[in-house]
């Protein structure tokens, strides 16, 4: 994403009334990223500002413009000691070949807890109404996303339609299924997203890096399993003895 682009996606963000947030990748290894950071404040207040990091050597050089420009820092750095408790949600496990169910399925999309947290997004393809969309749009080759133009976010649910119909059955984020431990060190895949993946050239589906897993859930094992399901959570799982740096933080 360029600069120009860049301030393009703030414009059309304007009067959003929640958070603005930047996200990766690692943000700050962008060669541009303190011009992003001046763009934002032009813009946004700081208290709407938000930047999901990595940390790392980029992170430090930088810091000193990140905590003048965000609020909000949502920091993963990836620690041997995190990667011993950190889970995260199987999201390569498609709820197209998971859940069988027409009308269980519908209904676990239309509460995806992503949609209640992290949307919507821009990307270099354009306009999404979810960063997982933007994700599986940029791995199939798709058509892309809406025009980047102000007030694209004020579409409806119907409006987003052709997005979530085209992207939604592929994705494992509205499942509620056990979490995986960072440091397993592979994803699970559903079948038939992986052949779709291999139709598609796909890097990174040999070697060790990921495991099929034909798993199908019926309603009452989902309704099971939502009580001790707590995706978005997976920061909670950091020990308390595991304090983000200063100038950093964490989000829940």
């Amino acid at each position: 994403m360029d600069l120009d682009f860049f301030r393009n996606a703030l414009d059309s963000l304007k009067d959003w009334p929640a958070t603005i947030g930047i996200i990766g990748g690692e943000p700050t290894v962008h060669p541009q990223f303190r011009e992003f950071c001046a763009e934002i404040a032009k813009r946004f207040p700081k208290e709407k500002a938000m930047l999901w990091t990595s940390g790392g050597r980029k992170y430090e050089a930088c810091k000193d413009i990140v905590v003048s420009t965000f609020s909000r820092i949502a920091y993963n750095p990836h620690t041997p000691q995190q990667m011993e408790h950190c889970r995260h949600q199987r999201i390569t496990m498609a709820i197209g070949d998971v859940v069988k169910d027409d009308k269980l399925r519908a209904e676990l999309i239309d509460d995806c807890w992503v949609q209640r947290t992290w949307c919507p997004s821009i990307g270099h393809k354009g306009a999404f109404f979810c960063e997982v969309a933007y994700a599986l749009d940029t791995l199939l080759d798709g058509p892309g996303g809406y025009p980047v133009e102000p007030g694209w976010w004020k579409r409806t649910p119907d409006q987003f339609k052709d997005q979530v119909d085209r992207y939604c059955n592929r994705c494992g984020m509205p499942v509620p299924m056990e979490r995986d431990l960072i440091k397993q060190g592979f994803e699970y895949i559903s079948p038939d997203l992986l052949d779709e993946f291999r139709s598609h050239n796909l890097r990174g589906l040999d070697g060790g890096k990921i495991a099929v897993l034909d798993l199908t859930l019926n309603r009452e094992q989902i309704d099971t399993n939502k009580t001790t399901w707590y995706p978005g959570n997976y920061r909670g799982d950091v020990h308390e003895d595991e304090k983000a740096p200063e100038g950093k933080g964490s989000t829940k």
